[in-house]
């Protein structure tokens, strides 16, 4: 398969092993150089490359296990990133480990799209796209919010999330919030904190943080316009 590797290091080379290794033997050969390492998964990908998962980073090693490369694989017949989608797989398994019962939900009449957007209230560019949030779910675009602080928990924006899942209507909590109007402080048993580790583990280092229903990710704030010409090509 005639594939193009793209921002790719060649992390080590090894001395001559016979060709198409089998994963066991990959395996091996990893923990041998690297003993340290804790491998979470080793797949066969094609004829050319094993794919290694250390945590949740991507790796992979030549079948004759002389090459470990870190990159990303593209291939060139389709233009299909191979190493983005499996991040998307990843991803997904953890958004499928979002409960409901963690999120705030602004729902759209005849949804077809659904958004799960990690937000920080004190964030501004969450505040520009939580403005937009009518034109998304006007056109036909359900959002979820998963609300965390970035900074930890010793902050008046972490308090002031708090007190927005302990109200009676969260969304209009939210909105006043969003809107910089104060709201009352309360406390309750919340998701706040948890949300945080779920932040932790999709790789969230800035907010807001969009999250497609196929796994992929847009990285910051974008007009909701252009989220929505995204969802759009999608079908």
């Amino acid at each position: 398969m005639n594939k193009l590797l793209v921002v790719l290091t060649l992390l080590f080379t090894i001395s001559c092993s016979k060709s198409d290794a089998t994963i066991d033997e990959a395996r091996k050969s990893l923990e041998k150089q690297y003993p340290n390492i804790q491998i979470s998964s080793i797949i066969k990908i094609d004829q050319d490359f094993f794919e290694v998962k250390v945590g949740e980073e991507i790796y992979y090693l030549t079948l004759d296990l002389k090459h470990l490369i870190a990159g990303n694989i593209i291939e060139m017949s389709t233009g299909n990133n191979i190493t983005e989608n499996s991040y998307k797989k990843t991803r997904l398994d953890y958004l499928s480990q979002i409960s409901d019962d963690d999120v705030i939900l602004y729902s759209s009449d005849n949804s077809k799209h659904t958004l799960t957007i990690f937000s920080d209230t004190s964030c501004p560019y969450c505040q520009k796209l939580h403005n937009e949030i009518d034109n998304l779910i006007s056109n036909q675009v359900s959002v979820k919010y998963v609300l965390f602080s970035r900074n930890g928990s010793d902050n008046d924006a972490y308090n002031d999330m708090v007190s927005v899942w302990c109200s009676k209507d969260k969304k209009k909590s939210l909105d006043e919030l969003f809107d910089g109007s104060f709201i009352e402080p309360k406390t309750c048993d919340n998701p706040i904190d948890s949300n945080y580790t779920k932040a932790m583990n999709l790789k969230v280092n800035g907010t807001p943080m969009i999250f497609f229903s196929d796994g992929s990710v847009i990285p910051g704030y974008v007009s909701s316009d252009k989220i929505i010409e995204a969802l759009m090509s999608k079908n």
